[in-house]
């Protein structure tokens, strides 16, 4: 493992080593004087007239401007149409129909409660146990519990009013 890490740590010195060794000034010399770069523009004169070859507003100045079409420009100080309010409603006047008498309907027969039957204890006074939403009651004829009345306990079936309704559950 430590081989592998000194052949990768030398290689990589090697290739930052050449890489720089292109980018120094000691290439450029080299060349000889047929090519005319920017070192051999800028050899022998003082960092003053460097500096001000390079300044800024003469870079801006050999710049193009670049021509667009105005067509497909989208413009960033216009209102996006989501923003602006919303249009006024128009009021249209409609001629007025003869409305009937609405119908009394029935109201719907009331819905059973969703109570079951656990068990029946009969005797001289009957019982029952019943079920309502996960909780146990014990009830006998007469007893009002969940907005239900008992009305009539037999050996197979509980008689409960609920609502207005007579319902019965086994």
């Amino acid at each position: 493992m430590n081989k592998f890490l000194v052949l990768l740590v030398t290689v990589t010195l090697m290739i930052w080593g050449v890489f720089l060794f292109k980018m120094s000034d000691k290439v450029d010399s080299q060349k000889g004087q047929s090519e005319s770069g920017l070192f051999e523009e800028l050899s022998g004169k003082t960092p003053l007239d460097i500096e001000t070859r390079l300044d800024f507003k003469s870079l801006l100045s050999r710049l193009n401007p670049q021509e667009m079409p105005e067509n497909d420009l989208r413009d960033p100080f216009k209102v996006p149409t989501s923003i602006l309010p919303p249009p006024k409603p128009r009021v249209v006047k409609v001629a007025s129909a003869p409305v009937e008498a609405p119908v009394a309907v029935a109201p719907p027969p009331p819905k059973p409660p969703s109570i079951t039957l656990d068990a029946i204890l009969p005797g001289d006074n009957p019982v029952a146990i019943i079920k309502f939403r996960g909780e146990s009651a014990v009830v006998s004829v007469g007893q009002e519990i969940w907005n239900v009345v008992v009305q009539s306990i037999e050996s197979n079936r509980v008689v409960l009013q609920y609502a207005g309704g007579t319902f019965e559950i086994r």
